[in-house]
């Protein structure tokens, strides 16, 4: 009945102007439009209204908005709004900063989508917009792919260098380690002399103590021989 309806709507509107007969307020349009856009029904708004005619093609009544400069196409703002005879089904087309979306009704509780078919003239603007954005995609992924390996050669870099300065300081460490070690040996030797020095005097001198004994022992003898002899 809705889909009978909506025919009997728009078949006598083909090739006026939209905003002429304010196609976008009419309940029917409006509230299914609504429902289906949400938050992005402003601005797909402000693109249809630019549209200059409602056209058919096969089952599919559809408007589009007017088109930019072939050359900046791909990258302009665009919308298109199509219904469906055969499905009944409502979609629209909208991009955005080159970006598309296709949003459109479903029937609930189906096992699957159901894809909206498009116009020609409009799946070739979609068409150009998925191409626009694969692009976009991959200059995007390379970008981030040449960030990662710089990342990565300046972390090998950090690595590298700060492997240098650990080598570099544990060489002056074994160094400073070897000098100290030198000065030790030094150290321990002159100890070691002056030991053996005070060792020799004291031998030197206990061999001094011990010859005057020696040289004065006669003179003991004598003097201890007069003593018993008196």
């Amino acid at each position: 009945m809705q889909a009978r309806l909506m025919g009997a709507l728009l078949t006598p509107l083909i090739g006026f102007n939209p905003a002429d007969v304010d196609l976008f307020e009419i309940p029917m349009v409006k509230d299914r439009m609504t429902a289906i856009l949400g938050d992005n029904y402003e601005p797909t708004m402000k693109l249809l209204n630019t549209a200059q005619s409602i056209q058919k093609e096969g089952a599919l009544f559809y408007v589009v908005s007017r088109y930019a400069p072939s050359e900046v196409r791909e990258i302009t703002d665009q919308a298109a709004m199509i219904w469906n005879a055969d499905t009944n089904q409502m979609a629209v087309m909208l991009i955005q900063d080159g970006m598309p979306q296709v949003f459109s009704e479903q029937i609930a509780n189906a096992k699957e989508a159901l894809i909206p078919t498009l116009p020609v003239e409009v799946q070739a603007r979609l068409d150009q917009a998925l191409e626009f954005k694969k692009a976009h995609e991959e200059k995007v992924q390379a970008l981030l792919n040449i960030e990662e390996t710089i990342e990565k050669e300046m972390q090998k870099t950090v690595e590298a260098s700060v492997s240098a300065a650990s080598e570099s300081a544990k060489a002056a460490i074994i160094e400073q380690v070897g000098n100290q070690a030198l000065v030790n040996d030094i150290q321990a030797g002159v100890a070691a002399a002056e030991s053996a020095k005070a060792t020799a005097k004291a031998v030197k001198k206990d061999v001094k103590a011990e010859k005057k004994a020696l040289e004065t022992a006669p003179d003991n003898i004598k003097n201890t021989a007069k003593a018993i002899s008196n």
